[in-house]
């Protein structure tokens, strides 16, 4: 039995396995195997679905079922976390056999489940407050949850007081918010949004006439802001005094043709308004802070033009495969010692928007609220 025989059995095995860990003690499961945290994890996941419950033949029915189904361990135990969520007698079995049942992929029975969990009134929402750690190692955390608009305002502040690029980020924030808090820096900066909006022709002409209270439109700043917030913003000047319209194709994408070597402010402004945060799945880096990326590359002669254009962050810009498309050996990435690396995939244009074709030729998009409102989604 090779490696991925051995991985397919282990996943396919989520309910043989925990009707076993049932039995067992968390220290004899970890036995020098695993760590003790990891064997608690299991045996109370085991609980749940072979211990005691408020709704035993709900229990049964579900666990029959997501055997047959051959679920993994990570699969119930991402149905777990979001049924747990639910204190009211029965429903969180009840939302358990709804997601056991439930077909997708398993990102898109997590999508549901936060969903649901939200209609049920499970999920604590976030408070606005500042919240201050325990001293570590004889350092302190201090965590500050407000709107996002106001938190994105105070980060481009932060952002424009940065003197050294090479630092990280966070560590490259640290003085000039000090600098603000200790009113030795140059105060607060009121940013415009220079950052790219995005916003249909039907939602516009709503705005337009204050009747878009219930629009809702995103930034390449990575967050949303609505109608009225909108229309605010253009009153008290923070748009700007120049407002941009792209032309957008529905396959095709961006519409323009420009041959220059590097971006126009232009190019980037429409690259930035149909991906606003970095396309690469799972990646959540707003466009304010990507860098231009040429679909197929310059050097094998992709064009400098809006279809051709991208927003990649600097870790994903760096990674992505710059080879010949028409010869996918060059693909391969090569490390310090001139030894290849594996293919991490390459950004490619499908069907007018912008995917990650995976080493096996999977095209998977970025599943960030904030992607899904580009331009192209608005067409």
């Amino acid at each position: 039995m090779n490696g991925q025989q051995i991985i397919k059995l282990f996943y396919t095995s989520g309910i043989t396995i925990l009707r076993d860990v049932y039995e067992c003690s968390p220290y004899d499961l970890a036995d020098g195997l695993m760590p003790l945290n990891t064997a608690r994890k299991y045996t109370r996941l085991a609980t749940v679905f072979f211990g005691p419950a408020d709704s035993p033949k709900v229990q049964r029915d579900s666990v029959a079922l997501a055997e047959a189904r051959q679920l993994s361990l990570e699969y119930l135990e991402m149905v777990n976390k979001h049924a747990k969520k639910l204190n009211t007698r029965g429903a969180a079995w009840k939302l358990r056999a709804e997601l056991i049942a439930f077909e997708g992929t398993f990102e898109e029975v997590e999508a549901y489940a936060k969903k649901r969990v939200t209609e049920e009134g499970g999920d604590t929402k976030k408070k606005p407050g500042v919240r201050l750690g325990r001293v570590v190692d004889g350092l302190r955390t201090i965590s500050i949850t407000d709107t996002q608009r106001r938190i994105t305002d105070l980060e481009k502040t932060l952002d424009a007081a940065i003197t050294d690029e090479d630092q990280p980020r966070s560590e490259a924030l640290l003085e000039p918010f000090w600098d603000l808090i200790e009113g030795t820096g140059t105060g607060l900066i009121r940013p415009e949004y220079r950052t790219v909006i995005a916003i249909g022709l039907d939602d516009f002409a709503k705005v337009s006439c204050d009747k878009g209270e219930d629009v809702v439109v995103a930034l390449s700043d990575g967050t949303t802001m609505t109608g009225s917030e909108f229309i605010n913003a253009a009153m008290e000047g923070a748009l700007g005094d120049k407002l941009y319209v792209g032309l957008f194709h529905p396959t095709a994408g961006p519409v323009n043709l420009y041959e220059a070597r590097f971006a126009s402010d232009k190019l980037r402004t429409l690259a930035m308004a149909e991906n606003l945060v970095c396309p690469w799945p799972d990646c959540n880096v707003p466009a304010d802070r990507c860098q231009v990326h040429h679909i197929d590359a310059h050097k094998h002669g992709g064009h400098t033009k809006p279809s051709n254009l991208t927003m990649l962050c600097k870790y994903h810009n760096g990674v992505n495969d710059d080879g010949d498309p028409a010869n996918p050996g060059s693909q391969k990435r090569k490390n310090k010692r001139g030894k290849g690396k594996p293919s991490r995939g390459r950004m490619r244009r499908h069907r007018g928007k912008v995917r990650l074709q995976t080493p096996g030729g999977k095209l998977v998009g970025n599943t960030h609220h904030v992607s899904s409102m580009g331009a192209m989604n608005l067409i």
